[in-house]
């Protein structure tokens, strides 16, 4: 049985039994009020003061429970990480369509040459400015994950090629505002995908082709810094 799976069933244990407690002191009450006796009296108040530890147990473990989760969902970075990501996809890929979502797939560029040159560290600074760029762009229908050392992902729900467009253009922006400020220069290629009626995807299958369409940017990129090189 998983941690979770037990957490949950000892909850619902802990609620039983403060609602036992409360009825038996529900009944203790009702009982001293027709013999005015001293001993039910001092079970009630026990009773009472059970019923109170039991609730701020309770309590504590569900925020402990809610914590523990939220961590094991969220990477180094800050933003989402795989495992998030992959129960995102399970709960969309469980709905009767996937019509209008949207899959952007982003790979860094140059992160082995900034741990070569600059060390680990630099490098992590480099994940995490990028992460910190992408976190600011979510909101209720655009979650950002972490899904590799330098790979991302981006699912935006109701959403269309024109969105994406301008969801894209602000991290471009973003980015080119952080560079200006900043020595290491972030760099990245993106590709996206949108399941429509036209062309319907599974979430694999959309972050496939998302991933597809990224690898073709990267080639794209590095081609024309080839040609911008040998013209130099």
């Amino acid at each position: 049985m998983n941690k979770r799976k037990y957490s949950k069933i000892l909850l619902v244990v802990m609620s039983i039994m403060i609602c036992v407690l409360i009825g038996i002191q529900f009944y203790l009450t009702l009982y001293m009020r027709r013999q005015q006796e001293l001993f039910p009296e001092i079970l009630t108040w026990f009773c009472l003061f059970l019923e109170i530890g039991l609730l701020a147990v309770l309590l504590a473990s569900s925020n402990v429970n809610q914590a523990v989760g939220n961590l094991a969902f969220t990477d180094v970075t800050g933003i989402k990480n795989k495992l998030a990501y992959q129960e995102h996809i399970n709960r969309i890929n469980e709905r009767p369509d996937t019509f209008s979502i949207g899959m952007v797939m982003f790979d860094l560029n140059n992160l082995k040459k900034v741990n070569d040159e600059l060390g680990h560290e630099m490098g992590d600074h480099y994940i995490e400015a990028f992460s910190a760029i992408l976190s600011d762009v979510q909101n209720d229908r655009i979650s950002a994950y972490r899904v590799g050392g330098d790979e991302f992902a981006m699912i935006l729900e109701q959403t269309n090629a024109v969105e994406i467009y301008h969801v894209l253009s602000g991290l471009e922006k973003a980015v080119d505002e952080y560079n200006k400020k900043h020595c290491i220069q972030i760099s990245y290629a993106s590709g996206y995908e949108i399941s429509t009626r036209e062309h319907y995807y599974l979430m694999e299958e959309l972050a496939r082709c998302a991933d597809e369409h990224m690898y073709a940017h990267k080639q794209k990129s590095k081609k024309n810094r080839l040609d911008r090189k040998k013209l130099g």
